[in-house]
Parts: structure tokens; sequence; C-alpha cells
């Protein structure tokens, strides 16, 4: 103990979904027994005081009852959670030499909290904590039993798992071996091979078709019982198979909410009701909590009877659909969160549902139906990828035809698989709808005849310059759908058709 005194091991904290080392720097002298804690630990770090003293004590090793500093590195952010409960321990019972020398401690990760009977608990938030630091500050982790196959699903460096205080003894012997690789368990939407559907309603099967696999947003109008429910959720089977980069989002995302018994994933789809407040359905409160735009990423953003939302949670969406990122400002700090959804809306065209169809008159008043559809203003809109209005015609919905969903899902995984490998390298990107800025033009070419029917559709129309690159990425994914390298001029057409069937009350509801 006398040339001893002072250690250092590493742990780490959250601030939201996003990570950061902490360095627990341990000092042990004589003079009066205290244990204090520096370096702005939230209570629940404070509280661990006591709780590693019996812990010390219940496992078998002796507590030193000596002066006991604890200083958390940097100093200036605030810790929060029971992460480093761990690291603690682990080195005071390295100070007081209960633990064989062994250096390569002093360059592990520990992640644990710790029960009054020495057990080492699972904790939530192990996934994003690994997955967000840079490995070079450290050689492994040593993280919770019930942690394992979250924690080794990365592969990135090795990982040892405890289950008690006293299994660090066989760490610093060498005595346990690393975890194995987990793979990521992905579980699919099953959908039937055959669709029986009206006529009226294959274009918009085709929007959707578009949208799932280009990743753009999309909004359907038309009357009570026109499909629009059903088409978002077969959107939600179409979308393409969870890559690797997505899997481990989504099962961080999970790992926050809960703690992972198994590394199953599959793309969320989110529909919440139209009372949802917009701290819920964005994020935010005292808390800094994820809201449902985090919730559904890599997935669907559902909002059905979209007029029926309050103007300022759709305001609030204009951020997230853009950037595929929502930041959180509040008193106590800043959070920015993933929120790469898939949003789809549905709503009726006026209050009576019936404006522009011919299944029943409307009644509604243009006044009227400015008004329901006040709630989406321009800015909201202009982030639409993709418009459809589902019409029903009497001399078509009688005669019903069979889809082949299978087909259909598989052109959607071809297009995705192009994707991935056209933008992936270059961009980090998967797909053509999260594209921006200067990587549209620079990832979607076209050709002389291509930029002039584009340019020339772009002054007819008076698109906004965020309009043009919807045009050109959307033109890019139903090219990818059908297998072509390039962008041809009917790929074009068809992408004007979905992209300026946008929002009036007086001639654009329908395409």
């Amino acid at each position: 103990m006398e040339t001893c005194k002072l250690t250092k091991f590493l742990g780490a904290s959250l601030e939201g979904i996003l990570p950061f080392p902490v360095s627990v720097e341990i000092n042990i002298k004589r003079g009066i027994p205290r244990f204090m804690i520096t370096g702005l630990p939230s209570p629940s770090i404070k509280e661990s005081a006591d709780r590693i003293r019996i812990a010390i004590e219940n496992s078998g090793f002796e507590y030193s009852l000596q002066n006991i500093l604890v200083h958390l590195a940097p100093a200036g952010r605030k810790k929060e959670g029971t992460y480093l409960d761990l690291p603690i321990a682990a080195g005071i019972l390295y100070l007081t030499e209960q633990l064989p020398n062994s250096e390569k401690l002093e360059r592990f990760l520990f992640l644990g909290e710790l029960g009054l009977d020495g057990s080492v608990k699972p904790l939530k938030g192990i996934l994003p904590i690994l997955s967000g630091l840079d490995s070079a500050g450290f050689t492994a982790a040593v993280v919770p039993f019930e942690n394992r196959k979250e924690a080794s699903v990365l592969g990135k460096f090795p990982i040892y798992t405890i289950s008690h205080l006293k299994d660090l003894v066989s760490l610093a012997k060498g005595q346990m071996s690393p975890e194995p690789k987990c793979e990521i368990k992905i579980r699919s939407e099953i959908l039937p091979w055959k669709f029986e559907s009206y006529k009226s309603q294959l274009p918009a099967i085709r929007a959707v078709q578009i949208a799932s696999a280009g990743y753009h947003h999309c909004l359907l109008s038309g009357p009570p019982g026109a499909g629009k429910t059903m088409l978002a959720k077969l959107a939600h089977g179409f979308l393409p198979k969870i890559h690797e980069k997505e899997g481990i989002e989504l099962l961080g995302i999970r790992s926050l909410q809960e703690i992972l018994s198994d590394t199953e994933v599959d793309r969320p789809f989110r529909s919440p009701h139209h009372t949802i407040s917009d701290i819920s359905l964005v994020g935010g409160s005292s808390s800094l909590k994820m809201g449902e735009v985090s919730l559904a990423g890599n997935g669907i953003l559902f909002l059905d009877e979209l007029a029926e939302f309050h103007s300022r949670n759709l305001q609030a969406l204009r951020e997230p659909m853009e950037e595929g990122r929502i930041t959180i400002s509040r008193i106590r700090g800043s959070i920015t969160y993933p929120a790469s959804f898939l949003f789809i809306g549905a709503t009726n065209p006026c209050p009576c549902g019936y404006y522009q169809t011919l299944i029943k008159e409307c009644n509604c008043s243009v006044a009227s139906i400015r008004n329901y559809q006040s709630t989406f203003n321009g800015p909201f809109l202009d982030r639409i990828e993709i418009f459809y209005h589902i019409g029903f015609y009497r001399n078509a919905d009688g005669e019903k035809v069979s889809i082949n969903l299978k087909s259909i899902r598989d052109s959607i995984q071809s297009a995705a698989d192009i994707q991935r490998r056209r933008l992936f390298r270059e961009t980090g990107k998967l797909y053509n709808g999260r594209l921006r800025g200067e990587e549209v033009e620079r990832m979607i070419p076209l050709s002389k005849e291509c930029e002039i029917y584009f340019w020339k559709a772009i002054h007819d129309q008076k698109f906004s310059i965020r309009k043009v690159a919807h045009f050109r990425k959307v033109a890019r994914t139903i090219a990818d759908l059908e297998g072509s390298e390039d962008v041809l001029l009917r790929n074009l057409e068809e992408a004007l058709v979905f992209l300026n069937s946008g929002w009036s009350p007086e001639n654009r509801a329908v395409t």
C-alpha cells in the first residue's frame, strides 16, 4: 500500500445516445476513513460509495478503512447511470493488492453495476457505448454476463463478461476467454405471396413501392376505406432487408429502452395517435428523452389522419425528415438523437372525406377544405417526395386484380442492393432518399437528353431547390427498381407524376 496509492481505470457514460470515456482515478491514503467521489457525479453515482463498500465486503474481500478519493474525468461533464460501479470497485481492489498485479486491467474498459452481494448486474445502453467509443483508448471491454450478446455483436475488440466481483481475480490472472462474436438476428415482416387489389389502387401500390425502395417520404390521400392504412402496412413489409449498419443502430436504440436478452431486431412501424404531444413525437422534456421519430429509426413513422394532428407537431418533423436526426435543447443541455425514419402520411382530402372522388358528392366549401388542409403548410409539404391521391372510380372498382407481392419485394431488395453498392463506400449512406446537398448531383448524373427534360420540367413546375433534388432522387430509385444503370427519360416522367401530385384544394389532389 505504501508504494501503490494511485491508479486509473477506464469507464464510460452516456449523454443521450452518445457515449464518452470516463477516466476513473482512484487515490487511497492514510487518514480519516472516508469515500468521496468528485467530477460531477449524478446522485446514482454518489450513492455508489456505500453500495461498493458492501459489495466488496460481501464478496470476501477486505474494504480498506482509509481515505479514498475517486475522481471522474473529464470533470466538467456530468456522469449519469451506474456504469462506473465496476471500474471504481476494481480500482480499489487493485490498489489494496487484492487482485493479482496485472497492468492489463488498466487498459480495459469496465462497465457494470454492483449489487450488495457483489453480483454484477446488467445495464441498458451497453451497445451504444461500445459502438460509439474509439477503441484506441482500450484493448478490451469487461461487461456484465447478461449483456454478453449485445456487447459481442461488434467484433471490434475482445469482450470479457463477469457475473460477480470475485471473477475479477480470474480476469487478472488471464484465466478468462473472450466471448465469441454474436450475430444480429433479423426478424422480417411476413407478407402473403398473392394479394388482391382494385385497379384504382395499383398506382398507389407503385407509389409505396418507390417510397420503400429509396426511403422517400410519402403522403397518401383518399376517402375513408380507400386502403391508405393497408398501403402503409404493405410498405413496412416491402422495406429492404436490414443492413449490418442499420442492425447495430436498431439494436442500440432497443438497448437504451430495455435490458436485452437476445440480438433480434426488426424494422419498427410506429403509428402514434393524432393526440400525441410534440415532446412525445420528437423528444424532449426535462429528461431529454427520445421521441417517436427516433424510435422509428430505419423503419416507418406512419401518421394516420394527418389533418387531425396539431400543426405544431408536423412542423417539428421538418428537421428530422430532412436531416435524419433531431437535436433537443433544454436548460440542462443539448442532445442529438438519430431519426432516420421513412415518413408515410395518410389523410382524407376534406372534412367529409369525399372531395374529388366519385363515390359520394362532397358538400364541403372551398374555405372548409382549405382550413382542413392548412395543417400541412408549404415547408412541411416541401419535404414530401411522393404524393398520391387514391381515387375510386365506379367503372374500375368492381374489378379486382391479383398482385404478386413477392415480386414487388424482390424488386425493392434488388434496388436496395444496387443503391448500397453505389452509395455506401463514397457517402456512407444506403438509400437515394438519404442523399443531401452536393451528393445528389454527384451520385445521380443524367444524360444530355434527360438533363434537357429535367430542367424544362423544373422550370414549368416552378420547383424549389429541395424539389429539384427530390426529382432526381425519385427518378434514380425508379431506375434502380428497373435494374437500369442510367436514369432514363421514362424514369423522369414517372417521377414527375408522383412528385407533382401535391396538395391543393383546387386542382392538385388528383394525379
